[in-house]
């Protein structure tokens, strides 16, 4: 006679609980303690013990009915010095925006915690979330000259806006940089330009892993070497502007693909020099040509992983460092109409 499947109440009784509290676990409630629930899924899954997936889809909808009246807090870290702070860049503020208005419709708030608040450590914040019952954590780009966080990151579920945090490992989503590029370089094609020139520091270039410049040499190696264009690669952004003319004297490029471009900038070109950004920022479409990465939707995706995290009870660093990546999309702007044709204002008058 075969063995009847194990049931919510030997699940139970494996794990010491009622079984109410199995139930509630099984369904991620957060009111069971987070220590409880994993000893109840390590229960469940040496049982064997499976749910029936009808009655779980119903049961989960219900939960998160309720749960979005609950308004749990997650931490927005950040980390940027005071004569810096991020809402000084648009595409931060776009990213943050996306994250607290997907928070809010998944039933969480987003609040800001800064790092570098007067006379806060590393342990004060840690304590300081856990003060508040905080145990989700997600990590806003870093400064330009920051890879680490330094925070004991054990009884957190943690998540990473863009590409900036390396230690600890932890799971991060940001744009697709290289598939970004060579949309960028083809489009430009597409618009007639041969001489497609690249401009990006070496600061920002090894943030990213040079994946732009990756998808550079990867056009560029099925080029003629008459037809190669040799990047420009000062060590910062701000050396970009003064670099500029001696490197168009000599490589003569048609349409500049930039890493960052300031529509308010001044660039040393010739007018009919197309300029291309790889990071437009919502306020520049159909003014600058060129890549948009949509932050604010990265921001959302952030938060929805960030949220699986707390739910399936994960905790601590991602030793797979887990990168989702969002694809970015074309946008043309007046910066870049085509071979031959001069450039168009950036800004509105």
């Amino acid at each position: 006679m075969a063995k009847p499947p194990p049931t919510m109440q030997d699940v139970a009784d494996a794990a010491g609980v009622a079984r109410s509290t199995v139930s509630l676990a099984l369904r991620n409630d957060r009111s069971i303690p987070p220590a409880t629930r994993q000893r109840i899924f390590v229960a469940a899954e040496k049982l064997k013990y499976r749910t029936n997936p009808l009655i779980a889809a119903l049961m989960s909808s219900l939960h998160a009915r309720r749960s979005r009246q609950k308004h749990v807090v997650l931490a927005y870290v950040t980390s940027d010095p005071e004569f810096a702070p991020w809402r000084s860049y648009r595409m931060f503020i776009e990213m943050q925006e996306g994250a607290s208005s997907r928070a809010g419709e998944l039933g969480y708030r987003l609040e800001e915690f800064a790092l570098r608040a007067p006379g806060m450590t590393p342990a004060r914040y840690v304590q300081m979330l856990q003060a508040r019952g905080i145990s989700g954590l997600l990590i806003a780009p870093l400064p330009m000259d920051q890879r680490a966080i330094d925070l004991d990151l054990a009884q957190f579920a943690v998540v990473g806006i863009d590409m900036s945090v390396v230690e600890p490992p932890i799971e991060r989503v940001s744009n697709d940089h290289f598939q970004s590029a060579l949309l960028a370089i083809k489009e430009c094609e597409a618009l007639g330009y041969r001489r497609i020139g690249f401009i990006v520091s070496q600061q920002v270039s090894e943030r990213l892993g040079h994946r732009w410049l990756s998808a550079c040499h990867t056009h560029q190696a099925r080029l003629p070497r008459r037809a190669c264009v040799s990047p420009l690669t000062p060590k910062t952004t701000f050396d970009i502007i003064d670099a500029i003319p001696r490197w168009y004297a000599r490589e003569k490029p048609d349409v500049v693909i930039m890493s960052e471009m300031d529509p308010h900038g001044h660039y040393p070109l010739p007018p009919e020099v197309g300029l291309v950004s790889l990071s437009l920022e919502e306020q520049s479409l159909g003014r600058v040509a060129g890549i948009f990465q949509d932050n604010r939707r990265m921001g959302g995706i952030a938060i929805e992983h960030l949220v699986a995290r707390l739910e399936r009870c994960e905790f601590g660093a991602d030793d797979r460092a887990r990168l989702h990546l969002l694809a970015g999309r074309w946008f043309p702007g007046e910066s870049a109409p085509g071979r031959g044709r001069a450039r168009g204002p950036m800004v509105t008058a």
